[in-house]
């Protein structure tokens, strides 16, 4: 673990996991760099345990926080572990995918109140052909329904955004102490989902915020078995659905009959096992 002094009177915290994900963090951080709230901005990168050119990347920049895991504990984990290293009353999740314009994060922190009706902010992203960026969904209900995400329909305009993941998001590091930070019965996904769906039970919403822009680029391969990655989705939607709709059993039960019809033996096994990423695996 390498860390830096946090800058004087820091105002956000930004905390950016990440794997195998080194072109993408190089301009993340760069595009970081030239924030208009860069002097008071402590920047903390969780590595899940990187084969690429990450720890290079990350010497470039020397006055972050940097974080560096000896396996992919998935991102509920190693947020939950990043967030300790967090100083600043305000947190930015952000992406590597992600590169933020100048102003994002200052028009984010904005945006968000203590105890106001705004608990959270996002910021507006558009694709690197500068469209529109798919990546709001609708929360999942107790079906569990899987929704596309979709692009603003006005990007100019704000709007209160039901499920718009983790990918820039700023919110108080009260609430989240509030709800004692991530699940860690999550793993690589579903993080989101309950952060998104812990602001709606506390009657308060998350404001897509026109003025924050920022591009999101296409993911790189971050090297996780599929097979892994569809049994860490069924087994967060298991928790998810126990938590919020006190059932559970259909969700457990399903895929893996599913999975045996298919064939696909490699997922049975996981699915039995209940596993998820959380680095057991490696």
């Amino acid at each position: 673990m390498e860390t830096t002094p946090t800058p004087p009177s820091a105002l956000v915290s930004v905390l950016c996991v990440s794997r195998n994900q080194d072109a993408n963090l190089r301009r993340c951080l760069a595009a970081l760099a030239q924030s208009t709230l860069a002097g008071r901005t402590q920047v903390v990168v969780v590595d899940l345990a990187s084969s690429d050119q990450t720890p290079a990347v990350v010497a470039e920049f020397p006055e972050l926080t940097a974080l560096r895991l000896p396996k992919n504990f998935g991102w509920t984990k190693a947020a939950n572990i990043g967030l300790r290293s967090t100083l600043a009353p305000s947190i930015l999740f952000l992406d590597p995918r992600v590169e933020l314009d100048p102003n994002a994060v200052e028009f984010l922190l904005g945006a968000v109140e203590e105890s106001g009706p705004v608990a959270a902010a996002v910021a507006t992203l558009r694709g690197p052909d500068g469209a529109p960026a798919p990546y709001l969904r609708a929360l999942p209900d107790a079906t569990l329904l899987r929704t596309d995400p979709y692009a603003p329909a006005r990007p100019d305009e704000s709007e209160p955004a039901d499920y718009p993941g983790l990918s820039a998001l700023l919110i108080r590091k009260s609430f989240l102490k509030g709800m004692n930070y991530f699940d860690e019965r999550y793993g690589e996904l579903w993080a989101d989902a309950e952060l998104a769906a812990q602001v709606k039970r506390a009657q308060r919403r998350i404001l897509r915020v026109p003025g924050a822009c920022g591009v999101l680029h296409p993911e790189q391969d971050k090297r996780i078995p599929a097979a892994l990655l569809v049994a860490d989705w069924h087994s967060g939607a298991a928790v998810y659905l126990k938590k919020h709709y006190g059932r559970a059993l259909g969700r457990s039960l399903g895929p893996i009959f599913g999975s045996l019809f298919s064939g696909n033996l490699s997922l049975t096994r996981h699915l039995l096992a209940g596993d998820k990423v959380d680095g057991t695996q490696e």
